[in-house]
């Protein structure tokens, strides 16, 4: 049998059921009968699918005899019009209220056993079939005659097949103006269901291979369809790619109907052995399963369910009803509602700063645990892409897609300067560096953001900006020579030893030293890449710069060469005995020993990269 929306006189919330013996059963919401329909009228007719039709407040019942009967909202034991059905038994149905600009027009759609979905459109008092003012005559037969489709009353209904086999369900998404049906052939099909055909560029959707699909839901919050049927799977998939993001196993039987709890981020499905799981779809994981141990006669099993997000409640069909209340909570430790994209710790303050992409900064206690204080949309509608402290760590700076860095008081959430770009690309790295020249106002300090576009903006650090003015870039790093990254920057740090020397890593696999400058020349120092041939190449996803022995075994800082070759130049010769690779650590106070790889005297501090990189 199927189940169908709520409605009812006196606006009274009501479950409707249809099912095998021909019966339609009006519910109240404590399950007990407030009406029975006998629309098989003893005569062997199995109903095989109802839907609420709220514009026209209709219940729609679909029969084996070839009919759609139509009830009014009394739900009286005489149909107000049927709709002569002979071209395939229907066993689904579907519905799309019109929109305002198309008046009153509402659209029925009817799978049926021969894998074809007829679309039929139903305009203004449609279920008049030639009495008075519309109204069915009562005085006559106990079936009203059949409502009649021609080109000067009604337009002909499009009748179109996409399934090998029995149409299991078909429907109407609003979000996507588009019907989906799917069929036991195992492939769903995205509509245009003014025309009653797939869509153009868009052919069936064949995830489920041959195994049947039964069922399918849309998730309106999270924009994906999760579908399940003969393969015990639940596909969650994408219908602009139509390529599945995720897939839920755990049933042990074939799905047979798949609900949404969009409130809670929940999915629920119902396998035909009686067992229902309950889905996190925001971590892909089963968080709930319980098995229906009723024993129903004459069949055990379970038909059909629904979910009435008004209770809220999952009902569940058999020969009965049954409803399972879901005001249970799932606890959840997520820190913010959007994904997260830097935290920060201060030692200064004894705090962990957390961003993520929708530009809200909560600040937290290490020792407590506790939340102190957050700030919401740091960048307005704009995402925000990454953080950074200044040297003190009194003052936070974030970087944004529309290439605009930010200063912030954290602890109040104050906005102190904003720093911009002519031609706004978006930040992916932010660092505070200071050069080696000094002024009478004491060192040079700048605050330096990586760049999709492949360069470093340099901003005076010191700068203090007017109200309502933004702060320029003092400074622009790119490789105007093609002698540093082939691919994009990805990555950026400070070496603190040598004053306004920057570290990047790229998808490339190498990694560039740059120097802050304001000359002609290039501002790349060197380039290092590894030239052997044992390590593979990897993209590198961070890098970072450490001392072993004390800053005065740093061999940045005392002149001496690297191991990396200048851009240009060919690598040196190795000696016989010479190691391959570099090793580091943080131990600044341990007599640690490195050694250097090629042509190089032994030196205790290298750049270190993260990532599958090899420096």
């Amino acid at each position: 049998g199927g189940s169908g929306g709520s409605g009812g006189s006196g606006g009274g919330r009501r479950y409707v059921t249809a099912g095998r013996d021909g019966l339609v059963k009006v519910w109240y919401p404590n399950l007990t009968i407030h009406r029975t329909i006998d629309v098989g009228q003893n005569r062997g007719r199995w109903l095989t699918a109802c839907c609420w039709m709220s514009r026209s407040r209709f219940l729609a019942v679909a029969s084996t005899n070839f009919r759609i009967y139509f009830y009014e909202s009394s739900f009286s034991s005489t149909p107000v019009a049927y709709i002569e059905h002979k071209d395939g038994t229907p066993s689904c149905l579907g519905y799309r209220e019109g929109a305002e600009q198309e008046g009153k027009r509402e659209i029925l759609m009817v799978g049926d056993h021969k894998g074809c979905v007829t679309v039929y459109f139903l305009d203004d008092n449609w279920w008049s079939v030639g009495t008075a003012e519309g109204k069915p005559d009562t005085k006559a037969d106990t079936e009203t005659g059949p409502i009649t489709f021609d080109k000067e009353k009604r337009r002909r209904p499009i009748r179109h097949q996409y399934h090998d086999g029995w149409v299991t369900k078909v429907g109407f998404v609003d979000d996507l103006q588009a019907m989906v049906t799917s069929g036991l052939d195992g492939e769903i099909n995205l509509c245009n269901v003014h025309f009653n055909k797939r869509k153009e560029g868009q052919p069936a959707i064949k995830l489920h291979k041959k195994y049947g699909v039964h069922a399918w839901c849309w998730c309106k919050s999270y924009k994906f369809f999760a579908s399940g049927g003969l393969d015990r799977q639940i596909i969650i998939w994408n219908p602009y790619t139509q390529m599945a993001m995720n897939y839920l196993q755990g049933h042990n039987a074939p799905i047979i109907d798949i609900q949404v709890n969009e409130a809670q981020h929940q999915l629920i499905s119902m396998s035909v052995d009686k067992v229902v799981k309950v889905w996190d779809i925001q971590h892909y994981r089963c968080i709930q399963t319980f098995t229906d141990k009723t024993e129903y006669k004459p069949e055990d099993r379970l038909t059909c369910m629904m979910f009435d997000k008004e209770l809220p409640g999952l009902v569940m069909c058999s020969n009965t009803l049954n409803v399972l209340p879901m005001s249970v909570k799932v606890e959840t430790n997520r820190t913010h509602s959007a994904a997260i994209i830097g935290a920060l710790y201060n030692d200064v303050f004894f705090q962990i700063v957390s961003g993520d992409s929708q530009g809200t900064i909560r600040v937290w206690d290490v020792r407590s645990g506790h939340m102190e204080f957050e700030f919401r949309k740091a960048h307005g509608e704009q995402k925000m892409t990454c953080m950074s402290f200044d040297e003190q760590k009194r003052r936070l700076y974030t970087g944004a897609e529309d290439g605009e860095v930010r200063l912030w008081n954290f602890s109040s959430g104050q906005h102190l300067r904003t720093y911009t770009m002519k031609q706004p690309s978006e930040i992916t790295g932010l660092l505070w560096a200071q050069t080696a020249l000094t002024s009478p106002e004491g060192p040079n300090t700048f605050v330096t953001g990586l760049a999709w576009d492949r360069r470093i903006y340099v901003w005076p650090g010191s700068a203090k900006s007017t109200s309502g003015t933004a702060i320029e870039p003092k400074y622009i790093l790119e490789d105007s020579r093609g002698t540093g990254h082939t691919d994009d920057i990805t990555c950026i740090c400070n070496i603190p030893t040598v004053g306004g020397m920057l570290a990047t890593g790229g998808d490339d696999g190498c990694i560039v030293l740059w120097k802050i400058q304001d000359t002609t020349a290039s501002p790349i120092v060197c380039k290092l890449s590894h030239t052997g041939g044992s390590l593979p190449k990897a993209e590198h996803r961070s890098v970072g710069y450490a001392v072993v022995g004390g800053a005065a075994a740093d061999p940045l800082a005392k002149g001496m060469p690297l191991t990396a070759r200048r851009p240009g130049t060919k690598p040196p010769r190795a000696p016989p005995t010479a190691p391959r690779c570099v090793s580091s650590g943080e131990d600044q106070g341990a007599a640690s020993e490195a050694v250097a790889s090629a042509g190089a005297p032994p030196v205790s501090g290298a750049v270190v990269a993260a990532g599958g990189g090899a420096a």
